[in-house]
């Protein structure tokens, strides 16, 4: 943890987008187990007249976090999110990190491997793209803040693998 601790992770200052897959989904709350694929990622940008930049930060509302005092078993068990090939997709735009209201911002479980956490795992280790797990873009969805200065301050923890975070989104 001394030479890869989360205090190495640098200050992020770039633009932010959210991408609301209840919209896309047409409920509330979208399905556990929903897996984003690039058609539905880029089905959403077209909607919210979005295109990914190099540097982007990629969040997606999922409504997940209304379940939290409702239905804690679901919540911690199962999720909606990207799969694979949206993972993919997004890296070889050149985003800088990825996230949004999950815990895990993958697919979980993910239906096409045993592998726990594939999409992190990728995400991080081969191609150095942050995950930011529950992240609360309700307030961005209710307003159609597609797009917004996203500010993320250098984490103050040492030798940790993973940090509370609270990002700024400046429209």
């Amino acid at each position: 943890m001394k030479k890869l601790g989360v205090e190495k992770v640098p200050p992020i200052v770039t633009r932010g987008i959210v991408l609301d897959m209840t919209a896309h989904y047409g409920k509330p709350i979208v399905p556990s187990g929903t897996e984003f694929t690039v058609a539905d990622v880029q089905a959403v940008l077209k909607k919210e007249g979005l295109t990914l930049r190099k540097g982007d930060v990629v969040l997606f509302n999922t409504g997940w976090l209304e379940l939290i005092g409702k239905d804690d078993k679901q919540f911690l068990e199962v999720e909606p999110g990207i799969g694979m090939e949206a993972a993919k997709w997004l890296a070889d735009q050149g985003i800088v990190a990825f996230g949004g209201d999950t815990w895990a911002s993958e697919v979980y479980p993910n239906p096409r491997t045993k592998e726990e956490f594939p999409i992190n795992q990728y995400m991080l280790a081969k191609r150095c793209i942050y995950n930011l797990e529950l992240i609360d873009s309700r307030a961005l969805v209710r307003d159609k803040a597609w797009e917004f200065m996203f500010v993320l301050g250098q984490p103050l923890y040492v030798g940790s693998t993973q940090v509370n975070v609270n990002p700024v989104a400046i429209r």
